[in-house]
């Protein structure tokens, strides 16, 4: 498959800043799970980066101090993820990841909507799970937005 000139430009361009994105959004996912593992509303978080994830370990030794900018939380029902998704302000529903721009979606209604409640428990998609990416704005305008919508 052959790519237009432009679009090599312009991949280019994202290569130039990759390094910097990166730095920002896995710093910024690593102060949002410590903010989240406080908040009295959050059940649990999951992100590899936090000392206390069964994935710490490996995470540290695969990836140094970069664990990736996608972490998930547990709120304590359905009605209250929604309820947090149509409150936020800053961070927008979408199922991309490593965008720029902080996204944020319901994966039981979402990306694993086609399969059956059981299903989804087996696989760890509770209904009550969030999936946050997180992207290069300063995290305290992201924290300000995530405990407004809690």
């Amino acid at each position: 498959a052959c790519m237009s000139a432009h679009n090599a430009y312009l991949q280019s361009l994202g290569l130039e800043t990759l390094p910097l994105r990166l730095d920002i959004a896995c710093a910024n996912t690593l102060k949002l799970a410590e903010f989240l593992k406080k908040a009295k509303q959050v059940r649990s978080v999951n992100y590899p980066g936090l000392k206390g994830s069964p994935f710490y370990k490996i995470a540290r030794e695969q990836f140094g101090e970069k664990p990736g900018a996608v972490l998930t939380f547990n709120l304590g029902s359905k009605k209250e993820c929604f309820k947090f998704l149509n409150n936020l302000k800053l961070i927008r529903r979408a199922t991309n990841l490593q965008d720029n721009r902080s996204l944020v979606l319901h994966p039981a209604s979402t990306i694993f909507c086609e399969y059956d409640d059981k299903l989804k428990q087996e696989m760890g998609v509770p209904e009550t799970l969030i999936r946050l990416a997180v992207g290069i704005e300063d995290y305290r305008d992201l924290i300000a937005d995530i405990k407004q919508a809690l």
